[in-house]
Parts: structure tokens; sequence; C-alpha cells
């Protein structure tokens, strides 16, 4: 197999989102607050967060049965119109969920040897995509830039931008017309059954599970079955050098 192109999941894979959520949130909630107090008057900003986050986790779960990503815009511009403020200007908004996902973005901390990873791929002439199921794709990009991974990527899809959430392999279809590569040149990495294996699947790309915990759920007979399992970034150098070694079909 001659490997062109790598798409990694965000989450779990490039960096650890197993945070003090009940620590993070309030601390969100704070920053969206602080964020919009110039910017929006006369505002109950308890409810507003209220509403954002409720409006926020029913997306969440329609985004998993139809696979299309609700932002993070609109669910904040629903929580302001419980209020009777319609059609705020995006670039507010922007600044309200800058304000609550700043906590968030600064916590995740880089899974252990992802960066000499990613810079042994590159290296290897092979060309990384980041390809993510998020509300917000600033933030995203942000958290990137921030622990200097940015630069090891060829594109970045993130759901929120495109629409398309992963398992729909769209999502991968688009990243990798952007890097001019085919699905049958390509390896998906990322730490969901049901999003990463099982989209990667539906792709056509081959799948690789990234166990960075050791925790993983025994992976049953019914499930989205990934090609291997890593359980250290740098296990991924070995394996792919391996595959670039097999004898074609």
């Amino acid at each position: 197999m001659i490997i062109k192109a790598v798409l990694f999941d965000f989450g779990n894979t490039l960096v650890s989102t197993r945070l003090n959520w009940a620590k993070i949130l309030p601390q969100g909630l704070a920053g969206l607050t602080e964020a919009l107090r110039e910017q929006v008057a006369e505002l109950d900003f308890n409810r507003l967060g209220r509403d954002f986050l409720f409006f926020k986790k029913t997306a969440r779960q329609l985004t998993a049965r139809t696979q299309i990503e609700i932002p993070a815009l609109d669910t904040l511009q629903k929580a302001f119109e419980l209020q009777g403020l319609h059609s705020l200007p995006e670039e507010i908004l922007q600044i309200g969920l800058d304000g609550f996902f700043a906590t968030e973005e600064s916590a995740y901390p880089i899974i252990f040897g992802i960066p000499e990873t990613l810079a042994k791929l590159k290296e290897m002439g092979i060309k990384l995509a980041l390809v993510s199921n998020a509300t917000c794709g600033q933030l995203i990009r942000r958290a990137l830039a921030k622990r200097n991974l940015q630069g090891y990527f060829n594109h970045v899809a993130v759901s929120a931008d495109l629409g398309p959430a992963k398992p729909d392999p769209a999502i991968f279809w688009g990243a990798m017309n952007a890097m001019e590569v085919e699905a049958n040149s390509c390896v998906v990495v990322g730490d969901n059954l049901d999003t990463d294996i099982a989209g990667a699947r539906r792709a056509g790309i081959r799948p690789v599970l990234s166990d960075f915990f050791g925790d993983a759920p025994k992976i049953l007979a019914d499930d989205p079955q990934p090609d291997v399992i890593v359980r250290r970034p740098d296990d991924l150098i070995r394996l792919f050098k391996t595959w670039q070694n097999e004898p074609a079909d």
C-alpha cells in the first residue's frame, strides 16, 4: 500500500479532551457573559447560558442522528431568540463563542508523542489532514495553533464549517479532494468506532483505531472494525512503514 495521506481525528487522538468539564463549563459560561456584556445590553446572561447549553446538547443529539453538524453559532442565536433578540450579527455571536470556548481551548493537553509522530510522517512525504466533528471551526484551528500543530496539516476539515459530520463519508472525501489523493492511498486515525472507524469504512479508507489511553472498550462483532489498534502515536510510524512495504495485490 502506498500511503499518500493520513486523516487524523482531533479529540483523544491529537489532544486529550478528557477534561474536568464540571469546572470548565462554568468558566466557559462566565467567559460568554464577559465577552458579550459590552456587546448586548439588558440581557439575562444566566438564562442565556442555560438556554445555550440546552440547545447545544439537543443539537449534539440531532447531529448524531442526521450526521449534519449544527454550529454553535446557530445554537447561541437560538438562545438569544428566547429573549427576543433575533438575527444578531455573526461577529457578535462569534465574540460570545470565543469567550465561551477560551477555557476549553487552552486546556487540551497534547497527547505524548504526537508532535514527533506528525513530524516524522511529514518527513516520509505523507500529507496530513485533520477531520473533526466540532461545533466551532475557529476553536479547533486556534487549539492547533496554540500547540504549534497547525503547520503539520495540509488541510483542516471541521464539520461546523462544512455541514457533513462523521461518519458521513462526505467530510472525508472533501479532505481527500483538497489534498488530491485517492481513498486507496489514505488512512484514517481516530478513537471513535461510530464516527472515525465507521466513517472511514464508508469512505473506502483504511481505518486505524487510536487507543492512546489504553481503555478502549472491547470491539464486538457488530461494531465497525478497525484494521489495527495502536496504543502509542509512534506505533503509527512502524505500522505505516510495514504497510508501505506490503506487496501490491
